[in-house]
């Protein structure tokens, strides 16, 4: 099977807001389409798609963060490969292309945040080289 990994395109739109409702979010395309949008033109972020036949199979989105307290790093925000083509590396192809562009902000690591829910990520991301550093809980307020 023929995959190819591109930048993210506006026109990708629907397919990735179907994608990333499989992992249960709740997002529209109109939505989508402002987010990528957002992405396109922010100097931190990128986004990439995974495709088969031209059609949108995975998708992943980056961003380049510092914190006071750590060296910068870039962080993997989300990541979806249909369910139909998952076990087929398209994922670790889409990592690849992540830590690609992370090295041309000079950083020394990428870092994902994972559910504690989804052990089957979990699992993915040790397979390719990922090592668990820390756990941690996250707060919300809304304003």
């Amino acid at each position: 099977m023929m995959i190819t990994v591109r930048e993210i395109e506006e026109r990708d739109f629907e397919e990735v807001a179907t994608l990333t409702g499989q992992l249960n979010y709740e997002v529209n395309a109109e939505e989508t389409l402002l987010r990528i949008k957002a992405i396109k033109s922010s100097a931190v972020d990128s986004a990439f798609v995974a495709t088969h036949n031209e059609l949108v199979v995975g998708w992943i989105h980056n961003f380049y963060t510092m914190r006071i307290e750590s060296k910068p790093f870039v962080e993997i925000a989300g990541l979806v490969v249909n369910s139909e083509y998952r076990n087929q590396n398209i994922g670790k192809l889409l990592i690849e292309k992540a830590t690609e562009w992370a090295k041309g902000y000079q950083v020394t690591s990428v870092r994902v945040r994972c559910n504690t829910m989804r052990k089957d990520s979990h699992k993915f991301y040790q397979h390719i080289g990922f090592r668990l550093t820390k756990q941690q809980m996250i707060f919300e307020i809304v304003v």
